[in-house]
């Protein structure tokens, strides 16, 4: 026999138990915002890029570029969306091939990314002449005050015919407002622009470095570089296509054997050339420059590499 009451109070104190153990059993799990769910929509792209290759000898391949949003500067919800959906379509695929970030087509997905701000070649098409995915897949997005409306958009190459086009909604969370503010970080320096370096690979910087000649001042006793072997430049098939020309200005530095060994883009164009230009200098040959003691030193000395169509 229990104690008066003391029964009926334990077994309070279970069902009071039980009922908040089943509230908190009832409280959703958090959602990783990193990974949106687009395993429905990718199924649907899937299976339309299938009937649209059925019978091909060569699986298609399909690159997924990074989303943008409609009315504002790329940003990083934009490659974070495209890469979550690239990962879904991956999963999905059927009879093609989802190309990644590192591959043959990254001159395509460069040339057709929408302009940084302040680009002021947004307008220059640079893909002709570079290898092309067989599908690609673009993305545009807007933003309203609880969720991101996505329409993804799948284009044969072939003949611009588009295969999939649908509008999906997602959520948005506070790290993908977060996302959405940060301005689309770059692995290197516009293709018009200056910074662009290239290094010798066994080249080291001596020690004085600071103290090296720049033969573009007046440097008494100093005999400057003279070119032996110094190759033209070939056009790129892109810049070619976009009928781009014009002057490359760069800074090159010159090792006592009269090899380059550092050159940094001052002024560039797009479509490739400031590639082909620092391509070809580097592979110049000159006599080294010398200094008063009729010794040869390493300089800098500028150049230019022009471009002009005829």
């Amino acid at each position: 026999m229990y104690p008066h009451g003391t029964r009926p109070t334990r077994l309070a104190n279970c069902l009071r138990f039980l009922v908040w153990m089943s509230l908190v059993l009832a409280v959703p799990l958090p959602v990783d915002a990193q990974a949106p769910d687009f395993d429905a929509v990718a199924s649907r792209l899937s299976a339309a890029i299938s009937l649209s290759s059925r019978g091909l000898a060569v699986k298609p391949s399909v690159l997924v570029m990074d989303f943008a949003e409609t009315h504002g500067s790329p940003n990083e919800l934009g490659a974070a969306l495209a890469a979550a959906f690239s990962k879904s379509l991956a999963k999905n695929a059927q009879d093609f091939v989802v190309s990644g970030e590192d591959t043959e087509f990254q001159g395509f997905r460069t040339a057709r990314s929408p302009a940084r701000s302040g680009d002021d070649t947004s307008s220059v098409d640079c893909s002709a002449g570079q290898p092309k995915p067989s599908i690609a897949v673009e993305g545009y997005f807007d933003d309203l005050p609880d969720r991101i409306v996505l329409r993804i958009k799948a284009t044969r190459n072939e003949d611009n015919k588009i295969l999939f086009d649908e509008r999906v909604s997602l959520p948005l969370t506070p790290e993908m407002q977060s996302w959405e503010s940060k301005a689309l970080s770059t692995s290197g320096t516009p293709d018009n622009q200056e910074g662009l370096t290239w290094v010798r690979p066994d080249f080291h910087m001596p020690d004085d470095a600071a103290s090296i000649p720049n033969m573009n001042s007046a440097w008494k006793s100093y005999t400057r570089p003279r070119c032996l072997d110094c190759g033209r430049a070939v056009y790129p098939d892109s810049a070619m296509a976009a009928k781009i020309q014009g002057v490359i200005e760069l800074r090159v530095l010159i090792d006592s054997k009269g090899r380059p060994a550092k050159i940094i883009v001052l002024k560039g164009l797009p479509c490739g050339l400031n590639e082909r230009a620092v391509q070809t200098v580097a592979g110049w040959k000159l006599s080294p420059a010398t200094g008063p003691d009729g010794k040869p030193v390493v300089v800098w000395q500028d150049a230019e590499v022009t471009f002009q169509l005829f």
